[in-house]
């Protein structure tokens, strides 16, 4: 009588590959996902620091009455950065390249889109570097390792700022991994005439 040798047959084994292939495949794709989500919420970070840098700008014109300052006059050194004319690009991703849900980001095209020349100096959006950054507070942090300076937190990408109202776009990266537009929106709110049936103006305050 033949004795039968037990074996791993053909199927099974093909079967045993094909899963490890899905599990391997299905481990990467939650690692890459959780790569770009760590890195998109880095750059919603930086996107906050710079907005808090030029609002502390625009705090310190105000405490000296800067903020009024004509288009025509020299420039003020508080509006750090390169300003840019109404004439000028500002390189925006196609509404097709960008989360279509995003209003905040149709909202920016749209005023991009539309520039007036301003009034004041304060009212321009102005194109900010990793030096002029500095200049403002951000980046310029140093840590001594090995007995070496070393300067941390250095941006790579190049912001488009307006200090009037605070608004803050990330011109190097443009959008994030899930294509929403690096952009964080005015911090000014139209509130509209008061009415005669309210008493006072607490809530523009």
């Amino acid at each position: 009588m033949i004795k039968k040798e037990k074996g791993i047959t053909l199927i099974s084994l093909s079967v045993t590959v094909i899963i490890l292939l899905i599990l391997a495949g299905t481990g990467m794709t939650v690692v890459y996902t959780g790569i770009n989500e760590v890195k998109d919420n880095k750059l919603q970070t930086e996107l906050g620091i710079v907005r808090q840098a030029i609002m502390e700008q625009y705090g310190l014109a105000q405490a000296v009455q800067k903020t009024k300052a004509l288009a025509s006059e020299p420039a003020v050194s508080f509006w750090v950065g390169d300003r840019i004319d109404p004439s000028d690009p500002i390189y925006i991703p196609t509404n097709d390249s960008i989360n279509p849900e995003d209003q905040n980001a149709q909202i920016f095209i749209d005023k991009v889109t539309n520039r007036v020349t301003p009034t004041y100096q304060e009212e321009f959006y102005y194109r900010l570097n990793a030096e002029q950054l500095k200049q403002i507070g951000v980046g310029n942090k140093t840590v001594i390792k090995d007995d070496e300076e070393t300067e941390t937190g250095v941006s790579k990408y190049t912001y488009i700022v307006n200090y009037s109202t605070g608004e803050v776009y990330n011109e190097t990266k443009k959008v994030t991994s899930t294509h929403n537009l690096l952009y964080l929106p005015s911090t000014v709110y139209d509130l509209g005439p008061k009415t005669e049936e309210e008493e006072n103006f607490q809530d523009w305050n």
